[in-house]
């Protein structure tokens, strides 16, 4: 009976800790200005900290520079994000940002490579949003094996 309530339970806590990232993305606005701004980001080249990765056996280090390019306070939806050579694309972080007139933050994560990842060629990404409006995209190769 008691597994009856557990699963369920845990399913449902996994795909609303899931979803938050998307419904954040979603609901807010560029900040600063009259409705349609929509803001100014920059994004410095990823660094990771190793170029080649073993499916299911190495965790890298993402690294990236975000700034806000306007002169205004801003948030921003910063994502991180993995696509292997077979087009999968895996969100790895996603996080509402507050960002100074002008201010540049660091962004870094933890990015375990799941072991039925394609192998091959693939890449990551950092990415900043205004509510669904992309301003800034940059990307580093990841060669899995």
């Amino acid at each position: 009976m008691k597994n009856c309530l557990v699963k369920p339970t845990l399913v449902l806590v996994c795909v609303v800790l899931l979803a938050l990232p998307l419904f954040a993305q979603r609901g807010k606005g560029g900040g600063g200005g009259g409705g349609g701004s929509t803001g100014c980001a920059i994004i410095t080249t990823p660094d990771v900290s190793t170029s080649t990765a073993t499916a299911g056996g190495d965790s890298i280090g993402i690294f990236s520079r975000v700034t806000n390019c306007s002169n205004s306070k801003v948030r921003y939806t910063v994502t991180i994000s993995a696509v292997s050579s077979c087009g999968e694309e895996t969100i790895i972080a996603s996080s509402v940002i507050t960002f100074g007139a002008g201010e540049s933050k660091l962004v870094s994560v933890a990015y375990p490579v799941a072991s039925n990842t394609c192998k091959g060629m693939g890449a990551v990404y950092v990415k900043a949003y205004s509510g669904s409006t992309m301003l800034a995209s940059s990307s580093a190769s990841l060669y899995v094996q």
